[in-house]
């Protein structure tokens, strides 16, 4: 049964091909929570593989771009589809019911493709900037962190929407025990990869993911998978402008 949770969360995000999972009930896909931080360590193993290989081979530069790349590649653009659609749905305005019309519709707007160039240019930028000898490092655990985040997200928010949603039975049905796990996970690997300095980047992802709840329980009533992906988008670029900090 773990090895199910672990697949459902592995198909979901990313687009490596392991076996073909398909949830017998909704309590399967919360149980899965558990393992999104593990499926970002996955995704961390193959970015900085990406970064070894790149750099030994090519220019910073062109590393760092294929970096970014596979990024996106691996996660199949999910959370950026996530972070375009909350972006044109937020900046539309209008009330509730408006906002989370323009968020379902599958075509993106102008404001959608902008926020997309931003944040990918900013990353881009950010791991250029990153010091080499903790590159690697930021690399797998940023990921992790991002996946941690949008199990907070589902676990302290309700669902905005009144029909079904791709994250409604994320939201619905996630309980204490998998934000537990996934914070022993996240918390116990980043003080192993990168001891104290992983401390800032948590305190910030905290703070992420409050002032987004708040955000949006006032804007929409609550969360949805969109904006799960764009929280996961904003934790990702923070924890690279942290470690350039650090």
């Amino acid at each position: 049964m773990k090895l199910r949770h672990f697949l459902l969360a592995w198909q979901l995000l990313t687009v490596i091909p392991l076996k073909r999972i398909y949830p017998a009930k909704k309590e399967d896909l919360a149980a899965s929570l558990t393992f999104f931080p593990v499926v970002g360590m996955g995704i961390g193993l193959i970015l900085s593989l990406i970064n070894l290989a790149g750099s030994f081979f090519f220019s910073p530069l062109l590393a760092n771009a294929l970096v970014l790349i596979g990024w996106v590649w691996v996660t199949g653009a999910l959370h950026l589809d996530g972070l375009a659609d909350t972006i044109d749905g937020i900046s539309a305005g209008g009330d509730k019911k408006s906002i989370l019309k323009v968020m379902k519709d599958g075509a993106i707007g102008a404001k959608g493709a902008v926020s997309l160039i931003c944040i990918l240019l900013l990353k881009f930028v950010l791991l250029n900037q990153i010091n080499i000898g903790i590159k690697n490092q930021v690399l797998f655990y940023v990921p992790v962190v991002s996946r941690w985040s949008m199990v907070l997200g589902a676990y302290f928010s309700p669902y905005a929407k009144k029909e079904e949603g791709m994250g409604k039975a994320y939201v619905d049905l996630v309980d204490f025990k998998e934000v537990l796990l996934t914070t022993l996970i996240t918390v116990a690997l980043g003080l192993a990869i990168l001891r104290l300095s992983s401390l800032p980047f948590l305190g910030i992802t905290l703070l992420t993911i409050f002032f987004w709840i708040v955000y949006l329980k006032r804007k929409i009533g609550g969360i949805t998978g969109d904006t799960l992906g764009a929280m996961n988008e904003t934790v990702e670029t923070l924890g690279l402008f942290s470690f350039c900090l650090l």
